[in-house]
């Protein structure tokens, strides 16, 4: 994966993915973590990142995607778990190929990777400005998706 740390610093490069259904929005989050954000993972060494998204969601959720189009390319600095982070991302707009997938039948459901149970939430999207999602930008950008690729450039907490 596609990660560098330099003292207390992490360079991160990853994919996520955008998926809404009947209103809601696909999060997901560690059972440690307090809070919420899109699916997806770090980018592998040699791989285009749709490829990634596709990876993950197999990986993560058993679950065949489309990649519909690239929203997003995102500039993100933040603090996590006691790193300075720089990070380079790519959302993109998903649909899910299996449309009688049972993760449409439940508002939350759990996967394991590895020993870390992953948590996965339906949201209403009118909800989303009630919750801890990060990067904070989601929740404004997502309820109104631009035709165009955006580049947001963002940094946690200002």
């Amino acid at each position: 994966m596609i990660c560098f740390d330099r003292d207390n610093n992490r360079f991160n490069v990853r994919i996520a993915g955008v998926a809404i259904n009947n209103n809601k929005l696909l999060l997901h989050r560690l059972e440690k973590d307090d809070f919420w954000a899109l699916p997806g993972g770090r980018n592998e060494f040699h791989e285009f990142s749709e490829k990634t998204l596709i990876r993950e969601m197999q990986e993560e959720i058993n679950e065949d995607i489309k990649v519909e189009r690239l929203l997003w390319v995102v500039e993100d600095f933040f603090e996590f778990d006691n790193k300075n982070y720089h990070e380079i991302s790519f959302y993109y707009l998903m649909n899910f190929i299996n449309e009688g997938s049972d993760i449409f039948d439940e508002e939350e459901f759990f996967r394991m990777e590895g020993d870390t149970k992953i948590i996965f939430r339906w949201f209403e999207l009118d909800d989303l400005i009630n919750i801890e999602l990060y990067p904070t930008f989601i929740k404004e950008k997502v309820v109104n998706l631009s035709n165009n690729i955006e580049h947001i450039m963002h940094i946690d907490g200002q």
